[in-house]
């Protein structure tokens, strides 16, 4: 840990409180559809990409399932959500501003497409904290492919094993250690199971204890 130079961040359900909003709007588009969305089935997918959400959607609920239709559904309603504002997790400016201040160079990587990434950032102001952005449409491969971990460590020149990552999802600690990084899991929708724990440094409960953590162990 006493090598580490960047952290860098997943957004959804990590610098936002995005994934109660897209557990909502998914919920309503399956039960128009006749179907019903679960806490787990959804945790399950989390940070893994819209090509492997649709696979899993459709081997847990059928081929019938009318999952294109639902997507664009649900890309209209979740835009509408997020035009609203998306509210900031507990801790996001205390760790940014520390980390800062620190000199450690930040990274956001996430599997959002750049124009909802950005436009959250712009509306919570907290754009400038970061030194890079990487977002879905900015690699092939998504997570648990550390693709876009490794794209973010180049863009920061730094070396992987210099990087922390704060994720909440179980395909992004995956992620983050398949690229030699230290992965640090932050609990969303998703509590810290036996793989998530095998994977990471550890497990918080959110971004003020890992504040805490880092300015325990510098």
């Amino acid at each position: 840990m006493d090598k580490i130079k960047a952290i860098i961040f997943d957004m959804d359900g990590v610098i936002f409180d995005t994934e109660m909003i897209y557990l909502k709007v998914w919920s309503e588009v399956f039960e128009k559809y006749g179907y019903k969305m679960t806490k787990e089935i959804y945790a399950s997918v989390l940070g893994t990409g819209r090509e492997n959400v649709k696979k899993v959607f459709l081997n847990h609920f059928g081929n019938d399932l009318k999952i294109d239709d639902m997507y664009m559904e649900k890309d209209e309603n979740l835009a509408k959500e997020i035009e609203k504002g998306v509210p900031l997790k507990l801790g996001v400016y205390e760790i940014l501003k520390y980390l800062k201040e620190d000199n450690f160079k930040i990274a956001l990587a996430t599997s959002a497409i750049s124009k909802r990434a950005f436009k959250q950032l712009k509306q919570a102001n907290i754009e400038s904290f970061f030194d890079v952005v990487v977002c879905r449409d900015e690699v092939r491969e998504t997570k648990p492919n550390p693709e876009i971990f490794l794209k973010a460590a180049d863009k920061l020149m730094v070396k992987p094993e210099q990087c922390i990552v704060i994720e909440d999802s179980s395909a992004g600690i995956e992620a983050a250690f398949n690229a030699g990084m230290v992965p640090i899991h932050v609990v969303d929708l998703k509590e810290a199971d036996e793989k998530i724990l095998n994977n990471s440094y550890k497990s918080f409960n959110d971004l003020s204890e890992i504040r805490n953590e880092l300015m325990s162990i510098k």
